[in-house]
């Protein structure tokens, strides 16, 4: 017995030993959290700028309404009296404070920016509320709505942990370049020690513990051009589609317009499943974002590719014709012209000045799938450009061992090789494609494009530049020279499918295209640059359902690069749109009819 007292007796001075001296720190470190509340202080987020400095995203000051799930699951009257205050069910606002789950004292948001006088009321009953507190916060503006999608928007933020314990509360970049760029946008908070009695209540701040300051974010300047963007999206009047150019010499855009659109300010705060459900589900798409994410055929803008396949392959040379009587048999099919009744004797310079679709059948068949989807490649289709933006499609650059995956090995016919080589089928491009795709001819380098220029920090302006990423493109300089003069003619000499876009005082040049589309009216496609002789700017424009490359995307794209060029070179005033598009008629394509029946050909320019 006196053994076992004594085993007893070690048993517990052991156990006392361990509580009091070995896992004293634990619980020394669970009674100050206890005591001490830590408490985020959010940083002013960085502002985002275009070249000139005009703020297209900028912080505005509200107040945000914050729970603590803990102390609000045990105070159901408070929660009862809170919805009355707030006009919402009560369910709802169980919903809201819940739905990280209710074991929790991390603050959670319950609305955003909330209006002075519902303000004004919680304050008065903040007594019997406890477990609500106010932030002054920064919500995001948008002062620029053409912008919204390049600039993204920012959403609350996701459980965090920071050093200290604390949690962030504050909004992070949830799309485009407000993710992109986050780790600067946001900033480096600092931290706060509260002390707290036992029901949670604030009693000040630790005296023994110094606060730790915040770091406000960086600014952003980017390369985007607030005046053209605007004029971009004056020009499409609310049609859908996508608008994309960029500076030729270092890649940096100038516009990057998507349409429809949708308002950013929505995520700065709570999303309501039903307002998300709205969005997702629209049958215009508004979160899609066309300029990078935008899947289309490229219909006659690809004949480039085409041409410069065969010209390198050396299939075709001067001296080469075709004669185009409306359309050519391949098989058991016939596959029409976009001009049914022919356009005669076609060369290589009107194959592209007049868009002869039969002339293109023939090199498309002469050069074969494999070849066309590796010239496609390396003018820059079926990868990604690059472009410092949070996603991007790449589209698809059929080739043999593509078609044998999709169809079975050589179950896929002459016919859609043909198709291929009108932009049609299986070939799908982005705008942004489109874009890299025009100033890789027009200057011999594939361009990495860039929508941010430089970061600068606001406090002690040290900068960060994004540098430009620029190789040269694997083609010879010969075939190059063929296709910048073919484009030139497009847009310059009667015939070409863009003539009525020519100007006096500047030579520019380009390439009409209509992509056929199955769930609607075609698509209208326009890429070009300019000057012709000495490029400065390349500019890809979609016009969704907008029937015709010549008559619909052509002059917003030839309007946009006239103006960006007088800005650099100052000269006579800019004609309205309204002047350009009421020319008379003098292109090939529009003066014919432009019905087609059901084929397997190219539709009208």
């Amino acid at each position: 017995m006196g053994g076992l007292a004594v085993a007893v007796y070690v048993v517990i001075v052991l156990r006392l030993f361990f509580l009091q001296m070995v896992s004293r720190p634990a619980f020394l470190k669970k009674a100050e959290a206890n005591r001490i509340r830590v408490e985020v202080l959010e940083p002013s987020r960085g502002g985002i700028f275009d070249r000139q400095g005009q703020q297209l995203v900028e912080n505005r000051p509200s107040v945000t309404l914050y729970a603590r799930p803990w102390t609000l699951k045990n105070n159901p009257a408070a929660v009862k009296a809170l919805a009355g205050y707030m006009e919402l069910d009560e369910k709802e606002l169980r919903e809201r404070i819940g739905r990280r789950g209710w074991f929790t004292f991390s603050p959670i948001a319950v609305q955003c920016d909330i209006p002075f006088t519902l303000l004004a009321v919680l304050e008065a009953h903040q007594i019997d509320l406890n477990g609500i507190e106010f932030k002054m916060e920064f919500k995001r503006a948008y002062p620029l709505p053409e912008a919204v999608h390049l600039l993204g928007y920012v959403g609350e933020r996701s459980t965090e942990d920071i050093e200290g314990g604390a949690e962030r509360t504050g909004l992070t970049g949830k799309h485009g370049l407000e993710r992109v760029y986050e780790k600067y946008l946001s900033g480096e908070p600092g931290i706060r020690y509260v002390q707290v009695d036992v029901s949670g209540k604030s009693r000040g701040l630790a005296p023994d513990m110094p606060e730790v300051q915040k770091k406000n974010g960086w600014n952003l300047y980017l390369n985007i051009d607030g005046n053209l963007q605007r004029r971009a999206y004056e020009l499409m009047a609310g049609r859908p589609g996508a608008v994309i150019a960029m500076q030729v010499e270092d890649g940096g855009i100038l516009t990057m317009l998507s349409l429809p659109d949708y308002d950013p300010t929505i995520f700065s705060g709570v999303v309501s499943p039903k307002v998300w459900n709205q969005l997702a589900t629209d049958p215009d798409h508004p979160l899609l974002n066309r300029t990078v994410q935008g899947q289309y055929p490229p219909g006659s803008t690809y004949k480039m590719v085409v041409l410069t396949g065969v010209l390198e392959e050396g299939l075709l040379t001067d001296n080469s014709r075709v004669t185009c009587r409306g359309g050519l048999q391949v098989g058991n099919r016939f596959f029409l012209c976009w001009n049914k009744r022919g356009h005669g004797v076609v060369d290589w310079r009107k194959g592209i000045q007049m868009s002869c679709d039969v002339f293109f059948y023939h090199q498309g068949l002469s050069l074969g799938v494999d070849r066309m989807g590796g010239y496609a490649r390396r003018l820059g289709f079926g990868a990604k450009t690059g472009i410092d933006f949070d996603v991007e499609s790449k589209g698809v650059a059929p080739d043999a061992a593509y078609m044998d995956k999709r169809y079975g090995k050589n179950k896929w016919a002459k016919g859609q090789v043909v198709n291929h080589a009108i932009g049609q089928g299986e070939v799908l491009v982005t705008p942004a494609q489109l874009m890299v795709y025009t100033a890789a001819i027009a200057t011999g380098n594939l361009i990495k494009p860039r929508l941010g220029d430089f970061l600068e920090n606001p406090k002690t302006g040290e900068r960060i530049y994004i540098e430009p990423d620029i190789k040269k493109v694997n083609i010879s300089a010969a075939t190059l020279a063929k296709i910048r003069e073919g484009m030139t003619a497009v847009v310059n000499e009667p015939g070409g499918t863009a003539f009525r876009q020519h100007r006096r005082d500047m030579v520019l040049a380009g390439k009409t295209g209509t992509s056929q589309n199955p769930h609607g009216k075609d698509h209208a496609l326009f890429v070009g640059y300019g000057p012709a002789d000495n490029p400065k700017i390349a500019v890809a424009v979609v016009v969704e359902h907008g029937e015709h490359g010549s008559s619909t995307a052509a002059p917003i794209a030839c309007s946009l690069m006239e103006q960006y060029i007088h800005d650099l070179y100052p000269g006579p005033p800019l004609p309205s749109f309204a002047a350009l598009v009421e020319k008379p008629v003098t292109t090939v394509s529009d003066s014919l009819d432009q019905q087609l029946p059901d084929s397997l050909g190219s539709t009208d320019e």
